[in-house]
């Protein structure tokens, strides 16, 4: 999961958790569909781990890939549902100065 590796690296330097109160139900690949079919797809795959003791209202979603913004939405509603107030995405990436 690069998405959390990307944050684990950058919990280490900002001294803050990291926090996984969600749960994707299924992986489904979002390639090669349409914007309306990514959200349609993606919709009910988050839900909120309600057993989850901790809770914040202040996130940051750390992402490798965004495209049309469908998972970072599904994700937010599963994210309010446990109280989060203000949520924010971020998109991380690197590419290798490698040509090819």
């Amino acid at each position: 999961n690069q998405s959390l590796l990307l944050a684990n690296l950058l919990s280490k330097q900002l001294k803050i958790p990291v926090w996984q109160p969600v749960q994707r139900l299924n992986e489904h690949s979002q390639k090669g569909l349409s914007r309306l079919e990514r959200f349609e797809n993606i919709e009910q795959q988050f839900v909120a781990l309600t057993q989850e003791k901790r809770r914040y209202r202040r996130v940051l979603i750390i992402d490798d890939v965004i495209t049309t913004g469908s998972s970072i939405h599904a994700l937010s509603q599963a994210l309010k549902q446990l109280g989060c107030t203000s949520i924010h995405a971020s998109c991380l990436a690197a590419a290798s100065s490698t040509s090819y």
